[in-house]
């Protein structure tokens, strides 16, 4: 029933028939992650209409994402915590998405709220921004991702010449290599289905999902003393799953890596990362969860939270999600713990290599864990950052040739794009690029 309700309601907003209770008690079941799989089927059905009728122009494309926004902004006139989402239609015939540099919390002069043929630009509440970033997949992004894939992508430097397409990249994938104990290696992504190595009593199988999973053997007895660790290490342009010993699943983004026992002893279990991890911990209270991260140490019973610990980052941070946690964080190169921070969900503790350490609030956890599920997220973000980003996950290393710009970008790009794709977004806000093998160099 509920699923018959929430499908109708669908198709009334997204022909913009619903009537005001309609669109609230639509937008409360968006707002449901428990819906997020019919979402994704109605954004399909969605997609394959429009496919079998006709294009959509920019026009009515920019209807249905004011449509979006204006409810929005009606539902959140009150509330503070200002983020700005932008939306360019000024290219003949583009429709599709774009990584926007913003100024935000403040519109400049060229960038006016209202004018009918080019930049639209809204400026939206924090806690509807949730809401609308998934109505504008359901409904604003299915029109204009339908018209991306029938375009002709392009990336043009300053001299509007393409680049030539023997220079794209394929996005990253699941690529990780696996070190025993005796230090012997795997290539996880290469290995095939089933039982891969057999270390003191543990059998390692990886899945039919690709999983790398830890079984412990039957009739075998294992101690402290026999314990062995393993490390499992992502590539520039890879990511990888395993689910540890004690049922923890862990993510690592590219560039990434772990440390840990094949079996966790009965008073604790300790791992260590580096680059970008998540983690969803298996609860064991008798049994405390701690990862070393660098200058920073977590202390968890049973949670959810991501680790960003490269180590070309400034901080390391550490995000939660869900549960609660510890972070503890040292001087490079000191033992000495400086400070220690207990974290509720939606905070994050940001770590330097000092040992100075902050909590920031009411973070944007879905915009964290982005890389987790597939796409990259930037959120007032400054151009080095998110060209590291691009660096890890396609495999390429990044010159700057001459200033590097200043502006700061908001949006979303999905991973599974080719660089190319991703570089072209990237262009439609002045930021231009030439390829030499696997090298971006950036142009002022």
């Amino acid at each position: 029933m509920k699923e018959e309700r929430f499908r109708h309601l669908f198709y009334l907003y997204a022909q913009r028939e619903a009537s005001a209770n309609e669109e609230e008690e639509f937008l409360q079941l968006v707002g449901d992650p428990s819906n997020k799989k019919l979402l994704k089927e109605l954004l399909d059905e969605y997609i394959l209409q429009k496919k079998e009728e006709t294009r959509i122009g920019a026009e009515e494309t920019f209807d249905i994402l004011q449509a979006i926004f204006q409810v929005g902004k009606k539902s959140n006139e009150a509330k503070s915590n200002e983020a700005l989402i932008s939306t360019d239609f000024s290219s003949a015939g583009s429709t599709e998405p774009q990584v926007i540099p913003t100024a935000a919390p403040e519109f400049s002069g060229d960038t006016p709220m209202h004018k009918s043929a080019g930049r639209r630009a809204y400026l939206l509440k924090t806690a509807w921004f949730r809401y609308a970033a998934a109505i504008l997949l359901v409904l604003g992004a299915a029109a204009y991702l339908y018209l991306r894939h029938q375009q002709q992508y392009e990336v043009a430097a300053t001299t509007g010449a393409p680049f030539p397409t023997a220079n794209d990249l394929a996005p990253g994938g699941n690529k990780a290599i696996l070190t025993l104990a005796d230090g012997s290696t795997i290539v996880l992504d290469s290995a095939a289905q089933g039982p891969i190595a057999q270390q003191e009593g543990i059998k390692l199988i990886k899945t039919a999902e690709g999983l790398l999973e830890y079984e412990r053997v039957q009739g075998k007895k294992i101690t402290d003393a026999t314990i062995s660790y393993n490390t499992i290490r992502t590539p520039r342009g890879g990511q990888y799953q395993l689910r540890l010993p004690d049922g923890t699943r862990v993510w690592l983004n590219a560039a990434s890596s772990i440390s840990y026992p094949t079996f966790f002893s009965e008073k604790e279990r300790t791992v260590k990362i580096s680059g970008e991890v998540f983690f969803d911990v298996a609860k064991d209270k008798a049994r405390p969860f701690h990862v070393e991260a660098n200058t920073a140490r977590i202390d968890v019973l049973g949670t959810e939270f991501n680790i960003n610990a490269y180590e070309d980052e400034t901080t390391i941070k550490t995000t939660l999600l869900e549960g609660s946690l510890q972070v503890a964080s040292y001087a490079e190169g000191n033992t000495e713990m400086k400070m220690k921070r207990q974290l509720k969900p939606g905070q994050q503790a940001r770590a330097g290599k000092d040992g100075a350490m902050l909590v920031a609030e009411d973070i944007d956890t879905e915009a964290v864990i982005a890389w987790k599920n597939g796409y990259f997220s930037f959120d007032n973000t400054d151009l080095t950052t998110l060209m590291r980003q691009i660096s890890r996950w396609y495999d390429v290393d990044i010159e700057y040739a001459g200033k590097v710009p200043t502006r700061k970008f908001g949006g979303e790009i999905s991973r599974n794009s080719n660089l190319l794709q991703t570089l072209k977004i990237l262009s439609e806000s002045k930021i231009f690029f030439r390829i030499e093998g696997k090298k971006i160099i950036v142009l002022p």
